[in-house]
Order: C-alpha cells, then sequence, then structure tokens
C-alpha cells in the first residue's frame, strides 16, 4: 500500500508540473500576441498623426508662390505652436490639434493619449525640428526641411518605444 501512495503522490506532483508549465507557455502566447498587436497598432496611430501634421502648411510664416530664405520661417527656439494654440496635454478625444493647430510646427513637443479597441493607453510623443538639407540630420538653423518624429509607447505591451519619421518640405 506504502508504494501505491508514492506513484500517487508523484503522479499529483506530476500533473502539477504539467498544469503550471501549461498555463505558463498560454500566457507567454497571449503576451507576446498582445505585444504584436500593440506593435501593429502603434504604428497605424504613429502614420495617423503624422498624416495629420503633414496636410498642415510648412510654416506660420510661409507665404504661397513666395520665394523666402529658410531664414523668415519659424526660428529654432520658437517651433511648437502659437500662444492662441496652446491647451492642456496630453491631448484626448476628440483631439483640439485638428483644429486649433494649422503649421507643420506647432506639433513641437505634443502628446496624446490613444486608445484602439482593448488596448488602451498608448502615448503619443512628437518631435518636429529642421534638417539639414544635404545631410538630414538635425540643425539649430532654419531650412526648407523640417522633419516629424512621433514615438508611441505602452505601459503594458509594449518593451520599448515605436517611432515613425517623415520629412516635410516648403
Amino acid at each position: 500500500m506504502g508504494g501505491q501512495t508514492m506513484i500517487t503522490a508523484g503522479f499529483f506532483v506530476l500533473l502539477i508540473v504539467v498544469v503550471i508549465s501549461a498555463n505558463r507557455m498560454i500566457n507567454e502566447s497571449t503576451v507576446s500576441t498582445g505585444e504584436g498587436d500593440a506593435t501593429n497598432l502603434s504604428v497605424d496611430i504613429a502614420r495617423a498623426v503624422v498624416n495629420e501634421a503633414y496636410r498642415k502648411i510648412f510654416d506660420e510664416k510661409w507665404i504661397d508662390s513666395v520665394y523666402q530664405a529658410a531664414t523668415e520661417y519659424t526660428s529654432v527656439s520658437l517651433l511648437g505652436p502659437e500662444t492662441g494654440e496652446k491647451f492642456t496635454l496630453p491631448d484626448v478625444v476628440p483631439y483640439k490639434s485638428y483644429a486649433m493647430y494649422d503649421d507643420v510646427d506647432d506639433y513641437n513637443g505634443y502628446s496624446r493619449i490613444v486608445d484602439a479597441g482593448s488596448m488602451k493607453g498608448f502615448k503619443v510623443t512628437v518631435q518636429v525640428y529642421y534638417i539639414d538639407q544635404s545631410t538630414y540630420a538635425k540643425t539649430s538653423t532654419q531650412t526648407y526641411l523640417k522633419r516629424v518624429d512621433v514615438s508611441v509607447e505602452h505601459p503594458t505591451y509594449l518593451q520599448k518605444k515605436v517611432t515613425y519619421s517623415t520629412v516635410v518640405t516648403r
């Protein structure tokens, strides 16, 4: 009888180990699927913000059909929303940026919170800066090119930020 008790106890220990391992594999699979979905959603969210900014004019001081020296555009230190376009960040639905921002560099320093389906709480941040026309590196002077970098992060589903960028020209 003592041998049967040992076999039964061993069977239960083995069963517990198998159940715990199966549960761990299911959890890892769920987390992995969540990370993949979050990465795809974050790219879509970043593209939407880039497209929104891209539809605005190049610069507040831009004059259509007139040659302007790059030095006439908004100075590097003033990139961001003008006084009348400022509001509390992060922006939430309905996004004020749609109506209040009128040029690309208004998005410099902008942030919003996005809920996408069952994944809530994506944080979006934007940087806008001038880039050198030959090297595409960030520059401290005005040029005819601005770069828009949109980063998306999620505290649960993303291990690192997803960044999407585009170059806007006059």
